[in-house]
């Protein structure tokens, strides 16, 4: 293995969808740089639709393309959470992505390809893949791309039987925090954790999971000490005895690949015409589809902050009557795929409109961008929360049954964070953050001592490891 190669070997299992391809890819761009090896699996789709890899790294990252089993009411063409026509179909791609434990199996099988030292893996992957391993008798490690903050929530706590029971805070969180769902949130993540499998986060993020426990020599998290310091403490905490805990750093994205792009172009050439830190950069992700009545809202409120705007929408959005031809000259829509990291580095860009997906969180610290969260989904209104209380972001106010929210509220807080006094404090921990979050010399820290602890700790499958490392 890694010994007798001269290289570290590892073999990436990333989830199926864009925010958690890319975070993985990025990880594995660094430990390439590192000099590590990576096998990278995901389906040939998928792999087409990441960036191009820098030529001084194609010799040390190979894609691994798999297919996915055919499972009945998913359709052939469906790869990636994003290409989901429902959110009924999303327990479908589940089951045809297990199949991905057999591509692994075959491929730790061959004699002729030398065997990995180190399988990481993601949350769904977290019912598979650790016994694959095992099987192999190779170490594995789980990559949460989940914040500390996340992971403490859903641990060492019993199971949910309430939407309620997530409103509530732990008891096993040691200090006065915010950090839980919303009424309205809690009943959408309710119903997902209800019709999940047992790999879905509530289960796979618990440190009872006797599998998980088992089988995983450790746990890396995409966060910084910096960032959420009494967080990670507790997870380590929590964790002690049974998973050591590493972060790994922000992992913020590259965008070199980027430039040369037409739709950069036609950004950056509307972005360059404006004052630094002017512009509202809006933006909900890939996995977020806005209604009609939300879009509206959003637009009364993008329009009444009176700052200018750029608003990244999902292809064939329908924006109010009229609202182009009003905002003509300060705001620009695109339709489709945006470099949102280098549209958020530019120099003009000072606010963030953000659902406060870990993603876009991310990329938003790096630059010190003023944010105003508006959660949707899954984890981002525990985001939301840690983020408010850490100083980073404002959050816009929402009624607590059914989650409506008005322009005029988002018109509101735009205003604070870009322009008005109540904002500085936003303003100012944005630019003390960008030191720290977008600082490539702390990033190089994390990458040696991750790459220093998988040297270390190669070969110890089936060995219970304690160490306690952050």
């Amino acid at each position: 293995m890694g010994e007798a190669s001269g290289k570290l070997h590892l073999v990436m299992l990333p989830w199926l969808a864009m925010g958690h391809l890319l975070p993985f890819f990025q990880l594995s761009k660094r430990l390439a740089l590192k000099g590590l090896h990576i096998s990278f699996f995901s389906t040939a789709g998928n792999i087409r639709r990441l960036p191009p890899l820098p030529p001084p790294l194609t010799p040390h990252i190979t894609f691994v393309p798999c297919s996915l089993s055919l499972i009945q009411g998913l359709p052939s063409h469906i790869e990636n959470t994003v290409d989901l026509n429902s959110e009924a179909q999303r327990p479908l791609l589940d089951q045809a992505y297990a199949s991905f434990r057999h591509h692994l199996a075959a491929f730790l099988d061959d004699p002729l390809r030398p065997k990995p030292d180190w399988i990481i893996y993601d949350v769904i992957a977290t019912s598979w893949a650790p016994s694959v391993a095992a099987r192999f008798n190779i170490s594995c490690a789980f990559f949460s791309l989940f914040n500390a903050a996340m992971i403490a929530f859903f641990s060492n706590r019993p199971a949910f039987t309430s939407p309620e029971d997530l409103t509530i805070v732990p008891d096993h969180i040691p200090f006065p925090t915010t950090v839980a769902f919303r009424l309205f949130e809690a009943r959408q993540m309710f119903a997902m954790l209800s019709n999940s499998r047992p790999d879905r986060p509530a289960s796979s993020t618990n440190s009872d999971n006797p599998q998980t426990v088992r089988s995983s020599q450790l746990m890396l998290i995409r966060t910084c000490r910096e960032f959420e310091p009494k967080w990670l403490d507790l997870v380590v905490e929590m964790f002690a005895g049974r998973m050591p805990v590493i972060p790994v750093g922000f992992l913020p994205p590259t965008v070199d690949d980027e430039v040369g792009s037409e739709t950069w172009a036609r950004i950056g050439e509307w972005l360059d015409r404006r004052e630094a830190r002017s512009v509202v950069y809006a933006a909900f992700g890939t996995e977020v589809k806005l209604t009609g009545a939300q879009i509206g809202e959003i637009a009364v409120g993008l329009e009444g902050s009176g700052q200018d705007f750029l608003w990244a929408l999902r292809t064939g959005s329908v924006l109010p009557e009229g609202f182009a031809a009003r905002n003509e000259g300060r705001g620009l829509v695109c339709e489709g795929w945006v470099p949102q990291a280098r549209i958020l580095g530019h120099p003009a860009v000072g606010g963030f409109l953000t659902h406060g997906g870990w993603n876009s969180v991310v990329e938003g610290l790096a630059v010190g961008a003023s944010m105003v969260v508006l959660p949707m989904m899954f984890d981002q209104g525990l985001n939301a929360r840690h983020l408010v209380e850490s100083g980073y972001a404002v959050e816009v106010e929402r009624n607590e049954e059914d989650g409506w929210f008005s322009g005029e509220e988002i018109g509101r807080k735009l205003r604070a964070v870009m322009v008005e006094e109540e904002g500085e404090g936003v303003r100012m921990k944005g630019r003390k953050g960008k030191e720290i979050f977008g600082s490539e010399e702390k990033q190089l820290e994390y990458d040696a001592e991750l790459v220093k602890y998988l040297w270390e700790k190669q070969n110890t499958a089936g060995e219970t490891v304690t160490d306690n490392v952050c």
